[in-house]
């Protein structure tokens, strides 16, 4: 009988801690997301008055992956976690963050289920390891995976432009440009 009584007690307790728990958690949300959403919202403006993004500090440019990261994390609108990891990957490809991006890129990918955006998440992810990062072989594994595996999609020719020009210079694609045009 005391073993019911405990076992009775105890789940009258559990569930009072879990319902106070789960009242604060939507308010708690609601606060950080603000401060979140304060963050990205300032880097905007930054960025829309003309400071550009390599002027900003290293910590200043985490604070705001993070802040686009954890606003993915809260959001429950599936288009809106995607905007917010591309926008991530994105800013820590300006910023050199090679892991982030990476990390950025493959969230937006688990989530993404329209062909063409997921398409187009996959020639940005290519374009960013090409262009900025400098990391030629995961460039050209994204774009040949967009040419077999979206091979209708517009962002396929796209990276068929791309890898003939991947890893070149300046020069050498204009070089081989102005060559290709005198045949």
């Amino acid at each position: 009988m005391r073993t019911l009584f405990f076992i009775a007690v105890s789940a009258i307790l559990f569930a009072s801690c879990g319902g106070n728990q789960t009242a604060e958690a939507p308010k708690e949300k609601k606060i950080n997301g603000d401060s979140l959403l304060k963050v990205v919202s300032d880097f905007d403006a930054n960025v829309k008055a003309g400071n550009p993004i390599i002027k900003m500090s290293r910590e200043q440019l985490k604070g705001v992956v993070a802040a686009y990261k954890e606003l993915a994390l809260i959001t429950t609108d599936r288009n809106t976690q995607v905007m917010y990891f591309e926008k991530a990957g994105s800013i820590s490809g300006e910023a050199h963050f090679n892991e982030e991006v990476k990390s950025c890129f493959e969230s937006a990918f688990a989530i993404e289920s329209n062909p063409e955006k997921l398409a187009e998440l996959h020639y940005t992810y290519a374009f960013i390891n090409d262009a900025k990062l400098k990391q030629f072989d995961v460039a050209r594994q994204e774009y040949q995976l967009l040419i077999t595996d979206f091979s209708t999609s517009f962002w396929a020719e796209q990276a068929k432009m791309a890898l003939e020009v991947l890893g070149k210079t300046d020069e050498e694609i204009l070089a081989a440009f102005k060559a290709k045009n005198k045949m």
